[in-house]
């Protein structure tokens, strides 16, 4: 923390949420952005960290205060994973070598999913599990020109890293049963508890939010690295209706439409492990299934078993917004992004009722949420709508990407009982 606090520092006499001469309600400089309103509602915004070099999908905080940030591999950025090391500034995370697979150098050739186990590829998603372990989500897909490869091998893995030594412990690799080519890893969430699984080290979810006719979700026994393995929904931006298209002029999919994904893609955990919440990213519906009906696997003796889950599904209602990630925190509060009203919601899992928690025109696509030790909960703005090839190649960004913090109700913090 103490850490954090001294780069904070570096922003001078800057007001919590801008930065040195901007607009507070439009601190990076974005024009044409038609709000519907820019008024504010909850918490006021912190802004804990600039991004101007890349944007940022995911981050993570450790107990320590150490913020970590992923990035998509998109036109051959130097990093996937990073450290924040300042206000405006990041380092590759372990390392720079980690993070630059032979064959990204390789412009010239699509086909750059090799499967490289030794190195990252494009990682979706960090998550800083409830021991205080960092770990990676490698989609082994990255996007290169105009074309998402497909995954192969080891590209696919769940990577592990001991915090103390900034060194892997473990990396868990895919069946082609499991993962497949197609396969999109978005996001993944731990329950640590011994009790849960023969090898007792726990359970790991992961949404495969795939757009090319099959997602789900995949359960990983992390001690023996077992795995079980709405199309017309148009999200509203700004008070316009987005939708997307351009077409996709790839070898891989020629003719076809970029959209937004189908499948589960945000997920949390209940704060007592029993249930696992998700939405999926074209839907406003909000869905929970009993995680004890996840964990049986589907074999012989159990040949029901996948119907079960897809039986034990609960339907939760609408959350009312183009939802891109959830997450949990202590008191057992859901935390819902909702990203057509700039705002972050809260569910109550005893009431069933969502409620508007902070709102503010500066949180634009917010992608992921990370709840600290420290009573704040942390989120991305990422611009994500505003991408060339989700506006007819126009790119309607504007440097920086931000991190923002706000403080917890409750006296909420982070879930550690799922140890």
């Amino acid at each position: 923390m103490i850490a954090l606090l001294s780069f904070l520092l570096t922003l001078g006499s800057i007001a919590p949420g801008a930065h040195a001469g901007a607009d507070p309600l439009n601190p990076f400089g974005l024009s044409g952005l038609r709000y519907v309103a820019n008024t504010t509602l909850g918490p006021p915004l912190e802004l804990w960290h600039e991004f101007y070099d890349h944007w940022p999908t995911g981050i993570a905080i450790s107990k320590e205060g150490r913020l970590f940030a992923n990035f998509p591999v998109e036109n051959l950025i130097n990093f996937t994973v990073g450290e924040i090391t300042g206000g405006a500034t990041e380092k590759a995370f372990p390392n720079l070598t980690y993070n630059q697979p032979p064959s990204l150098v390789n412009t010239t050739n699509p086909q750059l999913a090799a499967g490289y186990l030794q190195y990252l590829i494009s990682v979706q998603s960090v998550v800083v599990d409830p021991k205080n372990r960092l770990w990676l989500l490698d989609t082994g897909r990255p996007i290169v020109g105009s074309i998402q490869p497909y995954a192969s091998g080891a590209g696919q893995k769940l990577v592990g890293v001991d915090l103390t030594t900034n060194t892997t412990f473990k990396v868990i690799t895919f069946p082609p049963t499991v993962a497949y080519p197609d396969t999109l890893l978005n996001d993944v969430r731990f329950d640590l508890r011994p009790n849960i699984t023969a090898s007792g080290e726990g359970i790991a979810y992961i949404t495969d939010s795939s757009d090319e006719g099959r997602n789900g979700i995949i359960v990983v026994d992390l001690g023996t690295g077992d795995t079980m393995g709405d199309p017309s929904f148009v999200g509203v931006y700004d008070g316009v209706p987005f939708t997307v298209i351009r077409p996709i002029d790839s070898p891989i999919n020629p003719g076809a439409y970029a959209r937004f994904t189908t499948g589960a893609d945000g997920i949390a955990l209940s704060a007592d492990g029993e249930y696992l919440y998700y939405t999926p990213l074209s839907s406003r519906r909000f869905y929970r299934v009993p995680t004890a009906l996840l964990r049986v696997p589907p074999n012989g003796q159990n040949p029901s078993a996948a119907f079960d889950a897809i039986a034990g599904v609960e339907f939760l209602g609408q959350h009312g917004s183009h939802s891109d990630g959830l997450e949990t925190s202590s008191d057992g509060t859901i935390w819902v992004t909702a990203n057509e009203q700039d705002t972050i919601f809260s569910f109550d899992p005893v009431t069933k009722i969502l409620s508007p928690f902070v709102r503010d025109p500066r949180i634009q696509w917010c992608d992921t949420l990370s709840v600290g030790w420290d009573g704040y909960l942390y989120f991305t703005s990422n611009q994500f709508t505003r991408q060339p090839q989700l506006n007819n190649g126009t790119d309607l960004r504007r440097p920086p990407f931000a991190v923002f913090r706000v403080p917890l109700p409750n006296n909420a913090t982070k879930v550690t009982t799922l140890v």
